[in-house]
């Protein structure tokens, strides 16, 4: 399988809210069958629109307090601001969709079995093949977003400032109202920056191609299947199952909706139990890599220790370097782990060149492509099922 050539036709732009990502699944799927590999496909409820419709409530919301802060109406400018920390934390701390379901459409994860009998494992690998492009890049945006805590505790704080201010004659003076009308109007334009971090894309022309998020995890595992499937790689008592999530760049959605399904409530407790290498920026410059710890905003999971031994010694065989250890990423292993079940994300650091900066951006195309890097992981990934 020529791995680049694949990639080459995968590296088109496909968010999930255009017509690109089912042409991509609809790909993905001629492939496997072109090559006598089954397949299924499980239907899930996407919400392509996610990230816009929550950062634009959040500046919507902001606004109100900007307004009732004018209006100093305290009871108001607390229940906006409270909002504000109730719509992140369901919509992405919890997946509690609010404003999400506002649109919708059908998703497909597309997935890849192969039984062994009297299996004693499952070793599940995934990787997603939808596209994002943002207004700022990986990078770039986690400078905006971390102050999201101070500027949520300031919006909270500014409802008993107000009320302070109405109790207080002293404290009304013109200079005090100027100073907390502009503090207030900061916000509103710091969660404008929020927001177009979230939906910035309807106001870009450029998009990004995916090549490396995620294209070349995707083209990997599509490589892998296809050895497993012509006997190129000794399973023995492993089952393996190969997933291709939509919907990882707006949730991760499709990979929750895939935990509930396929492993049901007590995933942890299987007979055969199961453990996920989970592929991202495969493709790119560098070491292989693996992030410490997966989570969004209240707890971070550590990935499995367990697993990145077996991978780090399955990488030395291949390369003969030892992994380098990242920091913490959200990405679709978060729900494995948070279903007990081990998991870990893996891929490579981009070093030399741009590192985790320049993804969701028209800077990620073949050109970023380092093509050893793609054949060094598919042979790192079945020296890993074969050293069980």
């Amino acid at each position: 399988m020529d791995m680049f050539a694949v990639l080459e036709k995968l590296a088109v732009p496909r968010p999930n809210h255009s017509e690109a990502v089912e042409k991509t699944a609809a790909y993905l799927q001629g492939l496997l069958s072109s090559w006598d590999i089954p397949f299924t496909v499980q239907e899930f409820v996407l919400r392509p629109y996610q990230q816009l419709l929550v950062g634009y409530a959040c500046f919507f919301l902001s606004l109100l307090v900007l307004l009732f802060v004018i209006k100093r109406k305290p009871l108001p400018i607390l229940i906006s601001a409270v909002a504000i920390w109730v719509l992140l934390f369901l919509e992405f701390e919890y997946f509690i969709p609010l404003v999400s379901p506002l649109i919708t459409k059908t998703g497909q994860n597309i997935i890849v079995n192969f039984p062994a009998a009297d299996a004693v494992r499952e070793l599940v690998f995934a990787a997603h093949y939808d596209s994002k492009t943002d207004f700022f890049d990986h990078i770039e945006r986690a400078k905006v977003y971390r102050f999201i805590p101070i500027a949520g505790v300031l919006g909270l704080l500014m409802s008993l400032w107000v009320l302070l201010r109405k109790k207080f004659a002293s404290l009304g003076r013109p200079a005090l109202s100027i100073a907390t009308v502009c503090l207030a109007g900061a916000l509103s334009v710091y969660w404008g920056l929020v927001a177009l971090g979230f939906g910035g894309y309807i106001f870009l022309s450029g998009q990004s191609c995916g090549a490396v998020d995620n294209g070349g995890a995707v083209v990997t595992l599509l490589a892998l299947a296809k050895d497993i499937r012509e006997g190129r790689v000794k399973t023995g008592k492993s089952t393996v199952t190969i997933v291709f999530f939509a919907g990882e760049e707006v949730g991760p959605q499709g990979s929750r909706h895939f935990v509930k399904k396929y492993f049901g409530e007590d995933a942890a407790k299987r007979t055969v139990p199961a453990s996920l290498v989970n592929l991202e920026l495969v493709g790119q410059n560098g070491n292989m890599l693996y992030w410490t710890k997966n989570g969004i905003f209240l707890s971070f999971l550590a990935t499995d220790a367990g697993l990145r031994a077996r991978l780090d010694a399955a990488w030395k065989g291949v390369s003969g370097k030892t992994m380098d250890a990242g920091g913490s990423i959200t990405d679709d292993a978060l729900h494995f782990l948070r279903a007990g079940i081990p998991a870990i994300t893996v891929g490579h650091t981009g070093i030399p060149g741009l590192g985790e900066g320049g993804f969701h951006d028209v800077t990620d195309c073949m050109d970023r492509v380092n093509p050893d890097n793609l054949y060094l992981m598919r042979r790192t990934l079945k020296k890993y099922i074969e050293g069980y």
